[in-house]
């Protein structure tokens, strides 16, 4: 799934990470034009994974998977409280992925929804770089602590998730 959809003054207008190495990302904002597009494909991929770990029938897996996501977000990209942004190449400016973000617990808890590099970007460095990013952000923003779920079969996740990331 692609996530194709200025710098760091509050969390609605994004933020720089210049890392070490090749991949220096910026976080971007979603458009409402790209927010769309960006629906349709996470409430099908949502569907999907929710047959996948057996949480619900193949039958029933899209009406769920629309409803939680009217849930969570209810007033799309205008839901208090939620932040998405298309990560960028800094360099290129060409779009290499997305992250959705919940701040929780009352202003004490970022939870990451959703951290998806595009295919082509993978393995380059934008995900550690994006996890970068997003700690600087959330220390901007006064937020002790960076959370996420994810399911047992996605090594990639997992192995990025393991890493060390203190705020």
């Amino acid at each position: 799934m692609d996530c194709s959809a200025t710098n760091i003054v509050n969390a609605k207008s994004g933020g720089n990470y210049k890392g070490i190495g090749k991949a220096v990302v910026k976080l971007v904002p979603m458009t409402i034009e790209k927010y769309e597009t960006w629906l349709d494909a996470n409430v099908k991929f949502h569907a999907e994974e929710k047959v996948r770990v057996g949480n619900v029938s193949a039958e029933e897996a899209m009406q769920v998977s629309q409803h939680e996501f009217e849930q969570i977000m209810p007033d799309g990209l205008d839901t208090l409280d939620t932040y998405l942004f298309n990560v960028k190449d800094e360099n290129s400016d060409q779009d290499v992925g997305c992250l959705w973000l919940k701040v929780r617990d009352e202003g004490k808890g970022m939870f990451i929804y959703g951290i998806e590099m595009n295919e082509d970007a993978r393995d380059k460095g934008y995900g550690r770089q994006t996890m970068q990013a997003l700690e600087a952000l959330v220390k901007q923003m006064g937020i002790p602590k960076i959370s996420l779920h994810v399911f047992e079969y996605n090594e990639v996740a997992i192995n990025l998730a393991s890493s060390e990331y203190s705020v």
